[in-house]
This record gives C-alpha cells, structure tokens and sequence, in this order.
C-alpha cells in the first residue's frame, strides 16, 4: 500500500487475542489541484481496516478492537520502541 507508514498499532479484540495493524499517511492530489493527508489502516495483509475514534479500530470481518499500544514500523525503530498507551 502506499504512503509513509508512520506506526503499527496493536488491538486488543473482543476475545482477547491481538492483531497488528498498520497506519500510513497517504497524500494524494484532490481535482482542485490541492494535496488532501489522509490516514489508511489496515492489516499486514493489505485488508483495509477502518478508524472508528478513540483507539477503536473495525476489522474486516467487522468485529472491533480497541488499541492497546503502538510501536515504530521495524525498519525505523529501537528495540525500546513498544509503547503501551491509553487510548490512541
């Protein structure tokens, strides 16, 4: 996919099993020639997961997670990188 990967971000789900899912920062041109930024999820896959707010993330199959912490994409980050958080 696309556009600069700025975090993978881990999901608790309902069943408390956890999924990794990426998110990128796409710029694209809009028709009136302006540059929209806009966020893309998705899964290590390519399946499009979508932001709901708040650190809650819908999965392809619907079910949704909440974020339980990010890190650096592996290619940029420290071994110190995992970050747990509150909400994202």
């Amino acid at each position: 996919m696309p556009g600069s990967r700025l975090a993978d971000v881990i999901v608790k789900m309902p069943d408390r099993s956890t999924c990794r899912v990426e998110r990128r920062l796409v710029k694209q041109q809009s028709p009136n020639g302006a540059t929209v930024t806009r966020f893309v999820c998705s899964l290590p896959t390519g399946d499009p997961v979508y932001w709901l707010s708040e650190g809650k993330y819908r999965m392809p199959d619907g079910t949704v997670g909440i974020a339980v912490a990010h890190k650096l994409p592996l290619r940029e980050r420290d071994p110190k990188a995992l970050t747990s958080r509150g909400p994202l």
